[in-house]
């Protein structure tokens, strides 16, 4: 039974009954492996750096302590049983919000990773983040092969988040193993980590350039106002509500927006940054360096990876799997692949994509869409023949199409 340290009532998750957790993995014994850390090293001396740090902390705290008001209120109406779960990818965002829910007396009921294979990241990353809060009791690593995973997992996965893109489904499918598995333990509200690589400039491709803050900025905003995410749907789906504190939009998405520069969260060349647990370091350019100094976490300083990478997920991207483990020839998939842009004005970059379509199509009677039309060429995506969700849309969530049109300049030619 959940018991928490806060006198706030609102924190008060007492459950009807108690989940009987049992790890499901050998306890590690991780003081013993003197781990080295790079706290000191790589946070920022600079006056605002460390404002701007402690300013997201007290935030995300207070947008993790919203979360539970959320829940208290829910259960007050019914909606709610209180039990309380962590999606615990072991990556900077989610272990951030565990240290705000520690410090909160919150204590989770369950906590989730998801595994797929032998290649993952997270794993080691999560075990340590329960086994520093003593968790580890009631931390379960759901450990899957990526054909476990498709088999039970793509078609409903597909018919949830309503498209057929490769990217989406790959991160969908890891969170709908996860959210499966809090269903089964009778949780009805998980903390997920959505927003904060958004908010932040986590990926890659957010880091922008350090010559142009105020363009890194514009995207940045731009992005973080038209952003969806496909974990709501993926949780009602399973009975579940997804609460996500760096979604809460006063403490944390307006502030972010308002206050919060490239040189806040993009360190460019200066952190020593670690792939994996225990391995060692490399100096790299990172993000979401604000939250990274916020929380001292064992995974403060590793390195960012989507959904799809850090769980093991990566390898269902592959051409070479889908011709292993499925059958699907590269001369089928060719000749399926010219007969679609021809006939049905629909680009098919990868096996994977063309797999996803073939089950979209099945679960939806056709190549059709429960809410976006089908459109003439000079209207459509430019990878499929459905309109975009926003006239000004890059990406379509749809197919996966990037760029989704032409810039404006050249419709205009």
């Amino acid at each position: 039974m959940s018991t928490l340290e806060s006198n706030d009532d609102s924190n008060n998750n007492t459950c009807e009954s108690p989940i009987q957790i049992e790890s499901n993995y050998d306890p590690i014994d991780f003081e013993s492996l003197n781990l080295e850390w790079k706290h000191e090293e790589n946070e920022s001396k600079d006056p605002r750096a460390i404002e701007m740090a402690a300013e997201c902390r007290k935030r995300l705290t207070q947008a993790t302590q919203n979360v539970m008001t959320t829940i208290q209120k829910r259960r007050e109406r019914g909606l709610s049983l209180g039990k309380l779960g962590l999606i615990l990818s072991g990556g900077v965002d989610t272990c951030a919000i565990l240290e705000a829910a520690i410090s909160l007396g919150i204590v989770f009921d369950i906590c989730i990773t998801v595994v797929i294979g032998e290649t993952s990241p997270d794993e080691l990353y999560s075990q340590y983040a329960a086994w520093k809060h003593n968790l580890a009791s009631k931390h379960i690593v759901v450990k899957m092969t990526s054909e476990d995973l498709i088999d039970t997992y793509l078609p409903r996965t597909i018919e949830t988040c309503q498209v057929w893109d490769g990217m989406t489904i790959r991160n969908s499918l890891v969170i709908a193993a996860a959210f499966e598995t809090a269903q089964k333990y009778g949780v009805t509200d998980v903390m997920v980590g959505d927003g904060a690589d958004e908010l932040f400039g986590g990926y890659t491709f957010t880091w922008g350039d350090a010559k142009d803050p105020v363009g890194w900025k514009a995207k940045r905003d731009k992005m973080c106002q038209n952003w969806t995410f496909a974990t709501d749907s993926l949780a009602e789906s399973y009975g579940l509500v997804a609460h996500a504190p760096y979604e809460d939009q006063e403490c944390m998405v307006d502030w972010a927006l308002a206050e919060t520069q490239r040189m806040d969260c993009i360190a460019d060349d200066r952190c020593w940054i670690q792939l994996i647990l225990g391995q060692p370091y490399q100096v790299h350019t990172t993000g979401k360096v604000i939250l990274r100094e916020a929380f001292r976490t064992g995974s403060s300083w590793r390195r960012k990876d989507p959904i799809e990478k850090g769980s093991g997920a990566t390898i269902i991207g592959h051409d070479d799997y889908w011709t292993t483990h499925h059958g699907l020839s590269d001369d089928e998939f060719q000749a399926e692949k010219e007969r679609l842009q021809n006939e049905e004005r629909i680009t098919i970059r990868t096996k994977e994509n063309l797999v996803n379509l073939r089950i979209y199509k099945k679960v939806f009677g056709g190549l059709v869409h429960p809410k976006l039309a089908k459109v003439s060429v000079d209207k459509s995506c430019l990878g499929c023949p459905f309109e975009l969700e926003r006239p000004d849309a890059r990406f379509c969530h749809l197919c996966g199409a990037f760029p989704a049109q032409l810039p404006k300049e050249c419709n205009e030619k």
